[in-house]
């Protein structure tokens, strides 16, 4: 296939499992990705072999040894190459996964089912992955967790509503008191109550 549709792949294959581990370090990611997804046609050319060693899984072994140093790297690289093997393997012509040892082409489905490389068939793959693509990069920078603080933020809004409605309830019933006074004369009486935290109130008792 083309190299869009291979980085394409690449990035689509790298930030699906970016999301689903967390990894930091994206844009270093997505850049390996995207690079190791055209180094098998890069190195082939330079063979002047078309596909032929560039292709051959044993450059699987490398890539993953560079996790040592740096585990986001590594899983870049292993993914952009595999993505461009997978694709490879849709394609008329398939994919030599064991060059130099087996020299034959790998394929997937028949022949009638197979992509060849520069029709609209090819384009039409493209335009999937590119459809599958923008929810992935959404989610993968975090869209997806706003989406879920807003949703939390709104709970922690409305908790504080019912929090605020109960506390005025019980204010209401607070303040609301029967008081019992036994009065000796017939005149009315003034009375002040001293409330915690509160302004002094007066309440005037009319004797019955």
């Amino acid at each position: 296939m083309r190299e869009y549709t291979h980085i394409a792949g690449a990035i689509l294959l790298f930030l699906t499992f970016a999301y689903l581990t967390n990894i930091n370090n994206l844009i270093i990611g997505i850049f390996f990705a995207a690079w190791i997804s055209v180094f098998p046609d890069l190195i082939d050319k330079l063979a002047r072999k078309h596909r032929g060693i560039g292709h051959s899984i044993i450059w699987l072994i490398p890539f993953a040894f560079i996790g040592i140093f740096n585990l986001t790297i590594a899983a870049a690289m292993v993914i952009g190459f595999i993505s461009h093997i997978f694709l490879d393997l849709m394609t008329i012509h398939g994919c030599p996964l064991l060059y130099p040892l087996i020299k034959s082409d790998f394929v997937c489905f028949n022949r009638k089912k197979r992509i060849k490389t520069g029709t609209y068939q090819e384009k039409a793959a493209f335009v999937f992955i590119i459809f599958l693509l923008i929810p992935v990069i959404l989610f993968t920078i975090n869209i997806g967790s706003q989406w879920g603080l807003t949703e939390d933020q709104n709970m922690v809004f409305a908790s504080s509503n019912d929090a605020k409605n109960i506390t005025e309830d019980n204010g209401a019933i607070k303040n609301n008191y029967n008081l019992n006074f036994q009065l000796n004369d017939g005149s009315n009486k003034k009375i002040t109550v001293q409330k915690v935290s509160e302004n002094e109130t007066t309440i005037i008792v009319n004797d019955i």
